[in-house]
């Protein structure tokens, strides 16, 4: 299938390609080579195409061949609890035909106590490279998250292993507290996994952006590759999502005195909004301030919630299958391991995959808990600043959380009136290029924000089926925002 042709066509939805990494062979560690690239190679955007909001370069988005530090084989079993100091680490099946006497596991990599202590100082060791230049901020990591991608690659032998790269970081504890924004250029929540999410987001378009590219490195580069079932693109082969997170989300996992009767634990959990700088149960909710003031879904309804829609959301289902989180790390309260999945997994039932569009399905998060990494006492000072980070980004960017714009002072400042980068406006601007580039005319006709959300109708459709069941539940409404997305560029 030709590459513009596989996006000439309107999507109705897509499947998920998360595979899972092959069965292993645990080995002694020998250090190899890092040959980590640089971010050349690929060609300038276009220059007739709409602004990004941040004005990076093509070249940026290029995933580079190597992990984030040396390359280890797989340590023994006896060792998988021990401490990586290495940023990133090549995991590596041993030779069918090896006498080393070693122990197997039948396992995919996400499933040892190894990944979780290696998802944790991948994490850490990013965000602290990343505040090198700018330790004020550095409190910021008491609530830090990050995604992963985990590739199956070839080593320098050829012989195929497996690559941890931090692709997308957030650190932040607290929304606006500000009236609604109608012009798309407020960041409403910087809730740690909320915002490493959005940073997410801005990677993928990253990604189409060099799926299009002229320049061939870039498209080795790039994580997509065409569907032979669907018209939208699909993860490469033996790549999946992870999630690393040092605190509890906020919401139903953290408030345990929701719980209902025995046989009907989970169900039974409100959703919860964060409003004026409170967390309330959507039940009592002043219906007026939906209308006005920012309210945003806690962390852990959106976390269940992405075990249905994936991560992607409205606009990038355009373009791309439904991606799901593989794994989540959880770094603080290990005794809460169980409740913690549970209300992530089973608030929203196995039973909705009936009404679920071809490519949709009910993606449970293998979570488990590891480590924590950051300051021991969260400081009051950096309560309402928010973080974040892509892939290709030279500096982090810096927001007040209480008014959703960068504050004085951050190393990034790049939207037109400190507005972010992860605004709603400036990822919409990704889109409209991604759109050019994959010639989706129609796409580039629709009037606003909102009517492009409208239109990834398979995307709508599920989302709706989940507001049926959590209402269905009685864990409450989960609301629109419509008055917030009816902007154009």
């Amino acid at each position: 299938m030709e590459d513009k042709d596989a996006f000439k066509y309107s999507p109705r939805g897509g499947a998920a390609s998360l595979q899972s990494p092959s069965d292993l062979h645990l080995h002694h560690p020998r250090h190899l080579t890092d040959d980590v690239s640089d971010y050349s190679g690929g060609t300038e955007l276009r220059n007739n195409l709409p602004a990004s909001g941040d004005h990076d370069q093509m070249q940026e988005a290029l995933l580079p061949e190597g992990g984030d530090g040396p390359r280890l084989k797989r340590t023994p079993i006896q060792n998988l609890n021990d401490k990586l100091d290495s940023d990133d680490v090549i995991l590596e099946d041993v030779d069918e035909g090896s006498d080393d006497d070693t122990a197997v596991l039948s396992l995919p990599v996400w499933r040892t106590d190894w990944h979780k202590s290696h998802m944790a100082v991948i994490s850490s060791e990013k965000f602290d490279s990343l505040l090198k230049m700018c330790p004020d901020f550095y409190g910021c990591k008491s609530h830090m998250a990050a995604f992963v991608l985990i590739r199956e690659v070839l080593d320098t032998e050829g012989r195929p292993c497996e690559q941890y790269k931090v692709v997308a970081l957030g650190a932040g504890r607290s929304s606006s507290k500000s009236w609604l924004c109608y012009n798309g250029i407020m960041v409403h929540d910087c809730h740690a996994i909320v915002i490493a999410r959005r940073a997410l987001l801005r990677f993928l378009y990253k990604q189409l952006l060099l799926f299009f590219d002229a320049d061939p490195k870039a498209k080795e580069n790039c994580i997509f590759e065409s569907s032979a079932d669907s018209h939208q693109l699909q993860l490469k082969p033996n790549t999946s999502l992870h999630l690393y997170t040092n605190q509890c989300p906020e919401g139903a996992a953290k408030n345990f005195h929701f719980k209902g009767p025995a046989n009907n634990i989970y169900t039974t959990m409100k959703l919860q909004y964060h409003t004026k700088g409170l967390l309330v149960p959507a039940a009592y909710l002043d219906l007026s301030l939906l209308g006005s003031r920012v309210c945003c879904m806690s962390g852990s309804d959106k976390l269940c919630r992405w075990t249905v829609t994936g991560v992607q959301g409205a606009l990038l289902s355009h373009f791309i299958q439904p991606l799901y989180i593989t794994s989540m790390v959880l770094g603080t309260q290990k005794l809460l391991n169980a409740e913690m999945s549970d209300i992530t997994n089973k608030r929203l039932s196995d039973q909705l995959e009936d009404f679920l569009p071809p490519s949709y399905k009910k993606h449970n998060i293998f979570l488990v808990c590891g480590d924590y990494v950051g300051p021991s006492v969260a400081s009051r000072q950096h309560n309402d600043l928010g973080i974040n980070w892509c892939l290709g980004d030279k500096d982090v960017e810096v927001l007040d959380s209480s008014n959703g714009f960068i504050v004085d002072g951050s190393p990034s400042v790049s939207g037109p009136g400190f507005s972010s980068r992860l605004c709603k406006r400036a990822l919409y601007s990704y889109f409209l290029r991604v759109a050019q580039l994959g010639e989706h005319s129609y796409l580039l006709e629709l009037p606003t924000y909102h009517s492009v959300k409208v239109e990834a109708f398979a995307y709508q459709t599920v989302k709706d089926h989940v507001k049926e069941q959590f209402m269905s539940s009685h864990a409450g409404i989960w609301s629109s925002k419509k008055l917030v997305d009816c902007f154009s560029v």
